[in-house]
């Protein structure tokens, strides 16, 4: 009799897990997520020291003003002979889609023979409010001393 018992145990949990399998496998995919924006520029012009600092962030056209940028970059290398800084920073959305999206990347150093469009990608590290828990990659295209051209991947 506990012999029947068992295998009816077995056979209860065998089927249990078949069927928890079977709705794994047979669950549809979720949906790819959709990028938090199309493409975005950032114009550090107003702020005094020419790179990083503070900008002004634009989506749209015409052009008008979602976010503002903060970003921070080891200017003390920049005397030294490499060819990047490392840069921090922060885009957070005002308008729209509110939240913050935070990013590190190694950003060309900026030069006075500079030859634009520079292309360099960064690291999302994290985001908050809608953006929250984003992971992925920015691609910057600086287009002149200080605009960039930003897109999500």
């Amino acid at each position: 009799m506990l012999h029947v018992l068992m295998s009816k145990k077995t056979w209860a949990l065998t089927a249990l897990a078949a069927t928890a399998l079977a709705g794994v496998t047979s669950a549809a995919p979720s949906p790819k997520a959709r990028p938090p924006f199309h493409s975005l520029r950032l114009d550090f012009s107003g702020d005094p020291e020419g790179f990083g600092g503070i900008g002004v962030v634009t989506s749209g056209r015409p052009a008008s003003q979602v976010g503002m940028v903060y970003d921070l970059c080891n200017k003390e290398s920049a005397g030294l002979r490499t060819d990047l800084l490392f840069c921090s920073g922060v885009i957070r959305f005002v308008r729209g889609s509110r939240g913050s999206i935070a990013f590190e990347s190694a950003a060309p150093r900026p030069g006075l023979a500079a030859h634009y469009p520079i292309h360099f990608e960064g690291a999302v590290t994290g985001g908050t409010g809608r953006f929250k828990g984003l992971k992925g990659q920015l691609d910057f295209t600086q287009t002149g001393p200080n605009r960039y051209d930003v897109t999500y991947s």
